[in-house]
């Protein structure tokens, strides 16, 4: 489903250490949370500035955590809105530490349901259920159920587009972090090393 979340916690796929600046960390976190918003599950495609409309998001803030400003396993990537909305709140969900599935779900209405009290807690802290991307969802899942009882070459294309991967898969493999890569084996699972070797799935 376009709009489920995860049903076991984020394992970190990638381990880059030692750059000053955490937005250097940005196309390992890409890959790391598929070119999707942690948050709200939005994808790059679906935005005409595509990877420009996405930011890097510290878990901890960076006002209370300092310490972990430029700590890879403090950030996730996400969309600029829930970013903003996120702000410095310590108390949302760690989705490497939790199954959000367990806490959160998107109906084919398009609306979203807080199944414990922390999921309804991410859905007003991140605005979750503001009409506009509420009403987004639902035509986009309206969208796709209506494409997906047909059969042609051009709705497999528009699927592509609209569930594929971005054009820009960033090649981790060409990076060097300045204090190294603790799970270097990251690597051969990111998304640009499957297409290369012709095993990444047309949609996801």
């Amino acid at each position: 489903m376009t709009f489920q979340y995860p049903s076991l916690p984020h394992q970190r796929l990638h381990g880059p250490r030692g750059y000053r600046h955490y937005e250097s960390y940005k196309p390992w976190l890409r890959d790391e949370f598929l070119f999707r918003c942690v948050y709200c599950l939005c994808r790059e495609r679906w935005f005409p500035d595509g990877d420009d409309h996405f930011s890097v998001d510290h878990l901890r803030s960076q006002r209370l955590a300092p310490e972990q400003v430029t700590d890879y396993d403090n950030l996730a990537y996400a969309c600029c809105q829930c970013n903003a909305a996120k702000q410095d709140c310590e108390w949302l969900l760690n989705p490497c530490d939790e199954a959000l599935a367990n806490h959160l779900e998107v109906l084919e209405d398009g609306t979203i349901r807080g199944l414990t009290s922390e999921g309804k807690v991410w859905i007003q802290v991140c605005r979750l259920d503001r009409p506009k991307l509420t009403a987004f969802r639902k035509g986009l899942l309206a969208l796709l159920r209506n494409l997906t009882t047909r059969q042609t070459p051009e709705v497999a294309n528009l699927l592509r587009h609209c569930l594929g991967f971005p054009d820009n898969l960033p090649r981790l493999a060409v990076l060097r972090p300045p204090g190294g890569n603790v799970r270097p084996e990251g690597i051969v699972k990111s998304v640009f090393e499957q297409q290369g070797q012709g095993e990444l799935a047309e949609t996801y």
